[in-house]
C-alpha cells in the first residue's frame, strides 16, 4: 500500500484523473491525502467532491479556504462570486450529503508522522498543540452549534497567537492558520501581500522561516500557488497552480517521490 498527497485539486478534475492514472492508484489498496481546496475555480467541481466522497473509505481530505467558503455559502454566510464555481454543488440533488459529509473533515491530520495541512501550521505551535486546536476547532464547526461558528468564522483579526484569546478568537484564529497563512510578521499573521518570495517586503516571512518554529514534525501543505512545487528537509508545498495553468502534484509518503501532470490549459486568469 501506498500514501499519497495530493495538492489544490479546485474542481480540475481532469487532471486528477490523470494524476491518478500517473501515480496508478489503485482503489481499494492505495491511500490518498487531498490538501483540500478540492472545489472552486475550477470546472468541474461537483465531479471532484463526487468522487472524494464515493472513494472517501480510501480518501483522507483536510479542508482548505475554498472548502470553507462552499460551506459558508451554503449554510448562509457568504455569497459566490464572479470566478466562483460552487453553484453546481448546492444546485445538486445530493448537496446536503456531499456538504454534511465534508462539514465533518479536519484541518489538520498527522499521517506517518507529517504534519498535513492546508496552508501551515502557526510556527508558535508545536505539532501536538496545533493537532489539539484543529480537533477543538472541528468540533465547533462541525457541531450542533455550526451556525454559530461559521458566523464569527471570518476576519483577519486577532492576527497573532495569544493562549488568553476568547474562544470565538482562538476559533478564528486557528481557523485562518490553518487555511489561509501565508506570511508572517513578528508573529502576526499577514493576509494582504500573496505573492512571490523575492518580491515579498522585508518585514515579512513565510510562516515556514519564522524566527518563532516550534516545529517538531515535517509538515505538507499546499494552498500557496505562488510558491509553487517546494521541497524541504522540514516542508513540503504541493500547491503547484493547477488552475492557473500550472500542474497538479502528488508526494508519494514512503519516500518523498514527487508526481505531477500539467494542467490543460489556465482556468482562471491571476489579476482576473
Amino acid at each position: 500500500m501506498a500514501k499519497y498527497v495530493v495538492g489544490d485539486i479546485q474542481g480540475c478534475m481532469d487532471e486528477f484523473m490523470a494524476l491518478l492514472e500517473c501515480i496508478q492508484f489503485k482503489p481499494g489498496i492505495d491511500r490518498l491525502i487531498l490538501l483540500g481546496d478540492l472545489v472552486n475555480r475550477g470546472p468541474a467541481s461537483l465531479a471532484v467532491l463526487r468522487w472524494v466522497y464515493q472513494h472517501r473509505s480510501n480518501v483522507d481530505i483536510v479542508l482548505g479556504n475554498h472548502d470553507l467558503f462552499l460551506l459558508a455559502v451554503w449554510l448562509g454566510f457568504a455569497s459566490a462570486k464572479s470566478g466562483d464555481t460552487v453553484a453546481e454543488i448546492l444546485q445538486a440533488s445530493d448537496a446536503e450529503l456531499l456538504l454534511e459529509w465534508l462539514i465533518q473533515q479536519p484541518l489538520m491530520r498527522i499521517v506517518d508522522g507529517f504534519s498535513i495541512v492546508h496552508a501551515g501550521v502557526y510556527p508558535g505551535w508545536s505539532q501536538q498543540q496545533a493537532f489539539r486546536l484543529a480537533n477543538e476547532a472541528r468540533e465547533r464547526y462541525a457541531g450542533k452549534d455550526r451556525v454559530h461558528w461559521f458566523a464569527v468564522m471570518f476576519g483577519n483579526k486577532p492576527n497573532q497567537w495569544q493562549e488568553t484569546l476568547t474562544a470565538e478568537e482562538s476559533f478564528r484564529f486557528t481557523v485562518n492558520a490553518f487555511t489561509r497563512m501565508r506570511f508572517c510578521a513578528q508573529g502576526k499573521l499577514d493576509f494582504k501581500f500573496k505573492g512571490e518570495l523575492d518580491s515579498a517586503p522585508e518585514y515579512l516571512h513565510p510562516w515556514f522561516e519564522s524566527g518563532l518554529n516550534c516545529f517538531d514534525a515535517p509538515i505538507i501543505f499546499g494552498h500557496w500557488s505562488a510558491l509553487g512545487l517546494k521541497q524541504t528537509a522540514n516542508y513540503t508545498c504541493l500547491d503547484a497552480g493547477c488552475i492557473w495553468g500550472g500542474a497538479l502534484t502528488a508526494l508519494r509518503l514512503e519516500d518523498r517521490q514527487i508526481f505531477a501532470v500539467e494542467a490543460a490549459h489556465a482556468y482562471q486568469q491571476v489579476g482576473a
